[in-house]
């Protein structure tokens, strides 16, 4: 029976940091830090890579190589003037990766906006069902009050068995109509959890099943919410 059953109550104030925890968001956002880490690789292209100091603030020895006279890392060719003569090829790596990381900021941006949109989307539903349940809640209770009366005046000889025909069957279609817009309520309270990627629904849980204790009310301390994978 949908009556048994207790709507989650959607706490105020729910921080927009919930949206991180999606996964098309989290997918997003690992899509965007791989982009910058391939235009650092590409940069780094630019420049030999070798350590420069060692220990106590030394030179390094690479460092001193580079300078001894037998070295012959200066000659055309060598391995250091090599990133040199690719500047016109590093330059296209570096292009191509900046090309990728735009593509993945805008699939991010995208996909936050995504997010927010379908938790307003949600949350509206949940906020205009509920209205919706509550004006035919009141619809119910008015015409079961209705085909209480007509009963007690078909009782009492003063009006035909059909007036309470028509209340119980405008009392029945008011019930049908109740039952499925609470069952679309259900569905609004599912899509927010979607949405949210079910974050705030664990602390909902708690409460839910909390036992009911003849003491004083304590604080319950909630664990901090893990992100999924």
């Amino acid at each position: 029976m949908l009556d048994n059953l207790s709507l989650p109550e959607i706490p105020v104030g729910m921080p927009s940091s919930l949206l991180e925890r999606r996964p098309d968001i989290r997918f997003a956002e690992e899509q965007l830090r791989a982009a910058n880490a391939r235009i650092g690789v590409a940069k780094s292209l630019y420049f030999p890579s070798i350590s420069l100091s060692g220990l106590f603030g030394f030179a390094s020895g690479d460092l001193s190589k580079l300078f001894e006279s037998n070295s012959t890392i200066w000659d055309v060719g060598g391995g250091v003037f090599q990133p040199i003569f690719r500047w016109g090829e590093i330059r296209g790596e570096v292009k191509a990766a900046e090309g990728i990381q735009k593509q993945a900021l805008y699939s991010y941006v995208q996909a936050v906006r995504n997010a927010f949109r379908e938790t307003e989307n949600a949350l509206t539903d949940r906020t205009r069902t509920g209205e919706q349940l509550d004006a035919e809640g009141n619809r119910v209770t008015a015409l079961s009050t209705y085909a209480r009366l007509a009963n007690m005046r078909y009782s009492e000889g003063v009006t035909s068995y059909l007036e309470v025909l028509d209340a119980e069957r405008a009392l029945f279609s008011s019930e049908l109509s109740y039952t499925q817009i609470k069952s679309e309520l259900y569905k609004t309270v599912v899509a927010i959890y979607q949405a949210l990627a079910g974050s705030w629904l664990d602390q909902a849980a708690v409460e839910s099943f909390r036992v009911e204790e003849d003491v004083e009310p304590r604080n319950i301390e909630y664990p901090e919410q893990s992100s999924p994978k």
